[in-house]
């Protein structure tokens, strides 16, 4: 299994387990998408589990704030957990 870390604009995060494009978005007490303020948060949420792989994407404006139209999609990274 794989977890999947969502960076959004403010610093929060969101995070999904699963296998390529079958994920699991993780939900608090009231079913509600459980947004984190660091990695660390995350890291202290799944401390009794292990993972296969941890990927972190970033959606950059970059292309739009410079004017150009064609967006290449999510900076994608795998990262030490």
């Amino acid at each position: 299994m794989n977890l999947y870390i969502e960076s959004l604009e403010g610093g929060n995060y969101l995070a999904s387990t699963g296998n390529g494009a079958v994920r699991t978005l993780v939900r608090d007490s009231k079913e509600q998408p459980k947004t984190f303020h660091c990695i660390s948060e995350i890291k202290e949420h799944f401390y009794a589990q292990e993972f296969e792989h941890v990927w972190l994407r970033q959606n950059t404006p970059y292309e739009e704030m410079v004017g150009q139209h064609q967006q290449p999609g999510a900076l994608e990274l795998e990262i030490d957990f």
